[in-house]
């Protein structure tokens, strides 16, 4: 069914012309189609469209289901321990971030309105109201661009920091919901999260939307803790689409909101939950209707990237973990140097230049250009969107760390030396076969003093599916993050972190979580 609604959509698209003012100027063109003829065929076709609407009502049940009725019984096992790495993930790298200036901006925040004492600011340990934790939680847990992200598709998505803060919050606000609950809740949301991103095909780079889908995710997972029915479900997906935002500007100009968008987005999917928990109702086509997502933001999409599969494949098994702290398409470069330094045993002062091969959508994106910022960062957002700097770094040093970020690393001149002798090219290989990957493989090609010249190229860095990370890797950079925090830390306390979130589905509650997650005790 969801195939024929496909091919019928593109066959209408296919044989109708449309004016500049919306009416139908030829139908068949050949046909001998009289007037009548045109009448009686418009009449049709509307049936026709009445019935794809229809059918589109259906999708939309779909999905409103596959969040009602997803169970850790039908779940598959690598969708729920990947659930976990989440988990884990989202709270190093809020950790890591913690004593960053966007955090401490999103307490500041947090702080102003102050309310019921709800829900935990992790690291500090404030309490808030729930939306409001949610809110400096989701924020700060993207304040480093250290959270894992979705990289299979032409538009990625950071799912895991967006939709764990929502989840936790409603674990303490409600001590009922078992971590059982909790990782169905959010396999699944995650799962929707991923599926409306990548049916999205047109690139984000030449609409300027960015993962608006991101409020779905987020509602998803808070209508799932907070137990609601079909109909306040159905609600606050209508609800959510009054929150659907997203934009690539920020990017352009390595503004903090790449950070708070984060923090709003997890913070709207709550409120539309808790909206339709009170009685407020929404659009009920907020996917396929008339004036819905779709048809105003993103009519190229696929509607098999959406729905194929739907409850037998959780793709949040996707998503891609981070070992350094920075932009996804940096980490191909990161590895290829970090093996060749291995390999030859050469050090940053022994390079003359480095050459970096991409596809054109790199070459040509927010991590390359404007040259004159990308060469030279001054600010840490625009560093760990630099390209040319974050490549240096690893050149330099054999490893990309939170405190290269900072204002006095990124004046390292060793670093500087690199950066200026480093050209990023389009490759052509790479761009005839990925040329749609916003994270492209990388060809990296080292010359040395004495004349040495090594080459390697890198497809799936660590932490891509197919050279995935495991949940021990989670724990190492829960540690390292740990470094890095505005409050310490000690090892008991991030080991008990770490065997609570590998349990948890035998939890028969969080609560003794939150405590575990405030520096200084």
């Amino acid at each position: 069914m969801i195939s024929e609604t496909q091919h019928f959509s593109r066959w209408c698209r296919d044989i109708v012309l449309w004016s500049g003012t919306g009416e139908p100027i030829a139908f068949l063109h050949g046909t001998g189609f009289g007037a009548d003829g045109k009448s009686s065929f418009v009449r049709q076709l509307n049936e026709l469209l009445t019935q794809v609407g229809g059918l589109a009502m259906d999708l939309t049940t779909q999905l409103i289901r596959h969040v009602l009725d997803s169970r850790i019984e039908i779940i598959p096992k690598e969708a729920i321990e990947r659930a976990k790495l989440s988990i884990l993930d989202t709270l190093a790298s809020a950790i890591g971030g913690s004593d960053d200036q966007i955090a401490h901006f999103a307490r500041r925040l947090g702080v102003l309105s102050g309310g019921k004492a709800e829900c935990t600011v992790w690291v500090s340990g404030e309490k808030l109201p729930a939306c409001l934790a949610v809110l400096v939680n989701a924020t700060t847990a993207r304040a480093i661009d250290f959270d894992d992200t979705y990289e299979l598709c032409i538009n990625g998505c950071h799912a895991s920091a967006y939709n764990v803060p929502p989840a936790l919050a409603l674990a303490e606000r409600d001590p009922s919901i078992t971590g059982g609950e909790l990782l169905v809740a959010l396999a699944t949301a995650m799962d929707l999260h991923m599926r409306l991103a990548r049916s999205v095909t047109t690139h984000s780079l030449k609409t300027g939307r960015d993962n608006m889908v991101a409020v779905w995710g987020t509602t998803a997972v808070s209508t799932k803790l907070l137990r609601l029915d079909e109909e306040k479900t159905r609600n606050a997906f209508g609800i959510a689409y009054a929150h659907a935002a997203g934009e690539v500007q920020m990017y352009e100009e390595g503004a903090h909101t790449v950070s708070l968008q984060q923090g709003l987005r997890a913070r709207s999917g709550l409120e539309s939950a808790l909206s339709a928990m009170v009685g407020f109702n929404g659009p009920r086509e907020p996917f396929f209707g008339k004036y819905g997502f779709y048809r105003a933001f993103e009519p190229e999409y696929d509607l098999d990237l959406l729905m194929g599969k739907l409850g037998d494949d959780f793709v949040n098994t996707e998503i891609s973990f981070k070992a350094w702290p920075a932009c996804r398409a940096m980490h191909p470069g990161i590895d290829g140097l970090r093996q060749l330094r291995d390999k030859y045993g050469f050090r940053g002062e022994d390079i003359v230049s480095l050459e970096l091969g991409v596809n054109r959508l790199v070459a040509d994106s927010y991590v390359v250009q404007p040259r004159d910022q990308k060469w030279n960062p001054k600010d840490p957002v625009v560093a760990r969107f630099s390209l040319p700097y974050v490549i240096s770094v690893a050149a330099q040093h054999g490893r990309v760390a939170i405190s290269d970020f900072s204002p006095e690393a990124l004046e390292d001149p060793g670093v500087r030396r690199i950066m200026a002798a480093t050209k990023i090219e389009v490759d052509p290989e790479i761009n005839s076969t990925h040329g749609l990957h916003q994270n492209s493989p990388t060809a990296v090609t080292v010359k040395l003093r004495g004349g040495a010249e090594h080459f390697i190229r890198i497809d799936k860095p660590f932490g891509h599916p197919d050279n995935p990370a495991s949940l021990a890797d989670g724990m190492r950079k829960l540690k390292a993050c740990a470094e890095t925090s505005m409050l310490p830390f000690s090892d008991p306390q991030l080991e008990l972190i770490g065997e609570f979130v590998e349990g948890l589905e035998k939890r028969p509650t969080l609560a003794p979580l939150f405590e575990l997650l405030v520096g200084g005790k």
